[in-house]
C-alpha cells in the first residue's frame, strides 16, 4: 500500500511487512511493537549518569547473572509473537533501556541474532542515563537519519528525549520508500497529576512540532506515520488528546482503554499508558495488547494476573518488565 504525494517524489510509509522467510504460506499481518523494559540496565557503574542504584553494590543487587536473566526472557518474548501473529516484528520500539550495549546485547547475544536486528540508539539528557531506542530487521530496512528531539520542561530535571528514525523500506518485488518513525518516554507523574501534568504537556507540544513539520513537508497532508510509547498517561488524557487535536492523529488505544485494559497495574487496575498513535491513512490498523503468559504472573492481592516485573522494590523478582508490549497490526495488504 502506498500513498503519493503532490509535492514530494518519495513515498511515506509506515513499518512492517511480511518478511519471506514466510514464502509458501498465507501472508501474515504486519505489526510493530513498542516495549516499557523496566530499568533495562547493565551492571556496571557509567560515571556520567546515576545508575549506581543498577550495580552489584547498588540498592538492587544488579549483576551480570541478574541482567543475562532478563535479557533473555525479553529476547523469548518477542520471539513468541511468530505463533500469534505469523512472523516476527519488523521494528520494535523501546523505552528504558540504559544505552546501546544492552541492546545490542539483545539482538546479538540470544537468538535474534538470527534475524538480523539493527539498532538505534542516542543518549538522552535523563540523569538515570534512561532512553528510548529502536531495533529493526537490516534486511528490510536501511535508516537514512535519526533525530533526537529535546524536550524543554522547565524543570531542573531533564527527560528523555523524542527519537525520529527516517529509514529506508526496501522489500522484495516492492518500490523502496520511506518509513517514519517517533518513539516517545513522557515525564512520569512524580510529584502528582496536577504537578507534573506541564511536563508531558511540554513532552506533548514537542512531539506536535515534529509530527506538524512532517505535514508540512508533504504539503499539508499528513503522510503515514507511527508515533509509539510510555506516555505516561492514558489515552483520554489532555496532553494525548491536545496532540490528536494539534495533528489529526488517531488513537487505535482508546476503545481498550474504555474497556479497562491496559499494560501496566497499579492498585489492582489496569492502566494503559503504552501507547500508539498513527496517521488517518492507517486508521483500519488496530492496537493488541500482548498479554504472553511468560510475562504475566498470579495477582494474590487483587486477583487475576499482573506482568511478571524484575523488581518488586528493593527485591529481585526475575521478571521482563512491569509493563506489557503493545502490537499494532496494519492491513494484511500494507
Amino acid at each position: 500500500m502506498m500513498w503519493s504525494r503532490i509535492c514530494a517524489a518519495s513515498v511515506a510509509v509506515v513499518l512492517c511487512v511480511c518478511t519471506p522467510g514466510l514464502c509458501g504460506q498465507e501472508k501474515s499481518s504486519p505489526y510493530v511493537v513498542f516495549w516499557n523494559l523496566e530499568n533495562y540496565f547493565d551492571p556496571f557503574d557509567d560515571s556520567l549518569t546515576v545508575d549506581e542504584e543498577f550495580t552489584p553494590a547498588g540498592d538492587k543487587h544488579w549483576t551480570w547473572k541478574k541482567f543475562l536473566v532478563k535479557r533473555n526472557l525479553i529476547a523469548k518474548a518477542l520471539l513468541s509473537m511468530h505463533d500469534s501473529y505469523g512472523d516476527w516484528p519488523l521494528a520494535v520500539g523501546f523505552a528504558e533501556v540504559e544505552n546501546r550495549m544492552v541492546l545490542r546485547q539483545l539482538t546479538e547475544r540470544t537468538p535474534l541474532a538470527k534475524l538480523g536486528y539493527g539498532v538505534v540508539h542516542r543518549d538522552s539528557p535523563d540523569s538515570r542515563g534512561i532512553d528510548v531506542g529502536f531495533i529493526y530487521r537490516e534486511e528490510y530496512m536501511t535508516v537514512l537519519k535519526v533525530e533526537a528531539r529535546t524536550v524543554l520542561t522547565g524543570r531542573e530535571r531533564p527527560t528523555r528525549d523524542i527519537l525520529h528514525v527516517t529509514a529506508g523500506l526496501h522489500l522484495p518485488g516492492g518500490t523502496p520508500d520511506t518509513v517514519h518513525f517517533i518513539i516517545n518516554h513522557w515525564p512520569s507523574k512524580f510529584g502528582g497529576e496536577e504537578y507534573s501534568r506541564p511536563f508531558r504537556q511540554a513532552a506533548s507540544d514537542t512531539l506536535r512540532r515534529v509530527v506538524e513539520a512532517l505535514r508540512d513537508s508533504a504539503c499539508g497532508e499528513l503522510p503515514p506515520v507511527i508515533v509509539t510509547g510510555d506516555f505516561n498517561d492514558t489515552p483520554d488524557s489532555e496532553p494525548v488528546m491536545s496532540l490528536q487535536r494539534g495533528t489529526g492523529l488517531l488513537n487505535p488505544g482508546l476503545s481498550l482503554h474504555e474497556r479497562g485494559e491496559g499494560t501496566l497495574k497499579y492498585n489492582g487496575r489496569w492502566e494503559l499508558i503504552d501507547l500508539f498513535l498513527i496517521s488517518p491513512s492507517l486508521e483500519d490498523a488496530r492496537m493488541e495488547i500482548y498479554s504472553h503468559p511468560l510475562l504475566l504472573e498470579e495477582d494474590e492481592k487483587f486477583l487475576g494476573h499482573k506482568p511478571f516485573r524484575t523488581y518488586y522494590g528493593p527485591q529481585w523478582h526475575g521478571g521482563a518488565s512491569d509493563h506489557l508490549p503493545i502490537v499494532l497490526l496494519l492491513p494484511s495488504d500494507f
